[in-house]
């Protein structure tokens, strides 16, 4: 395989989550030998974490629809020749442990791997939102005055409605 024939690409997968976690690293193994069946040299990867999904997802295996909320995310990449993507493909539609992937071509400047913040960062509010939110409750206070302003329509429509049928009628 020579160098100018390849390209840099990127795998992303997630694992279903019946996979037991001691099992997990060898089906990580087995992605990697399928692309080193297919001569591809790796470059970075990033180990599989358990998550919640985004969305439940669906796979058929065998005559089974499973369905999964959680799953193993990893992501692997790889340099190969476009050429042996196909073969790759096919060989990971038939994983049973594999419950989606996504094979993307990437760039150089893409492989460097950032680690995740401790926690998550608070967002702290806006001082258009602080005005806005003031003007909505003056709004509110307008409206709460003007509505005491009216006149109390309950008097006027008893007094205006007819006593009897007769009086209805002529």
């Amino acid at each position: 395989m020579s160098e100018t024939s390849t390209r840099l690409y990127e795998l992303g997968y997630i694992l279903a989550p019946t996979v037991p976690e001691s099992e997990v690293n060898s089906h990580v193994e087995s992605l990697k030998k399928a692309i080193s069946a297919i001569e591809g040299t790796f470059k970075s990867e990033g180990n599989p974490e358990f998550i919640d999904l985004a969305y439940q997802m669906e796979k058929h295996i065998g005559s089974r629809k499973m369905k999964y909320s959680q799953g193993y995310f990893g992501w692997i990449k790889f340099e190969s020749a476009p050429e042996a993507m196909e073969s790759l493909k096919k060989t990971l539609d038939g994983m049973e442990a594999l419950v989606r992937y996504i094979l993307v071509k990437t760039s150089v400047e893409n492989t460097i791997v950032f680690k995740k913040p401790k926690g998550e960062a608070k967002r702290e509010p806006l001082m258009e939102e602080l005005e806005s939110t003031e003007s909505l409750e003056e709004e509110v206070e307008d409206m709460q005055e003007d509505h005491e302003k009216l006149p109390d329509l309950a008097d006027d429509v008893e007094t205006a409605a007819p006593a009897s049928k007769e009086e209805a009628t002529t």
